[in-house]
């Protein structure tokens, strides 16, 4: 069960889920994500794949220093993620070993990567 510090919840007609965003690498200005979902009754963790991003410019970051992208990925990103997960074979109730769905930058934010 991914653990419920450092994770967010969110919920689809019909399940809960909690998911964690975390950086894979780093080249640059640009990070590799993985996102990891796994449905609240304790199923198999969807490993997300394939996400880059670029950092905000220092001088441009409200937060943490060289810690802000410029796309987030957001709770409706991560709903489609869940669908997409579901298409291709992922069963989210159901133990068992990671899941991998790779996906492109433009698959979730719908355009090229902002780099």
């Amino acid at each position: 069960m991914l653990p419920k510090r450092n994770s967010n919840t969110i919920k689809t007609e019909s399940a809960v889920f909690r998911y964690v965003v975390s950086e894979a690498s780093q080249t640059g200005d640009h990070v590799a994500l993985t996102v990891n979902i796994q449905s609240e009754s304790n199923g198999a963790v969807l490993r997300v794949n394939g996400l880059v991003v670029s950092r905000l410019p220092v001088m441009e970051s409200k937060f943490y220093v060289g810690r802000t992208v410029k796309q987030s990925l957001l709770p409706r990103h991560v709903l489609a993620l869940i669908d997409r997960g579901i298409d291709h074979g992922w069963l989210p109730d159901t133990p068992g070993p990671a899941v991998l769905l790779n996906v492109t930058t433009a698959d979730v934010f719908g355009s090229p990567p902002c780099l």
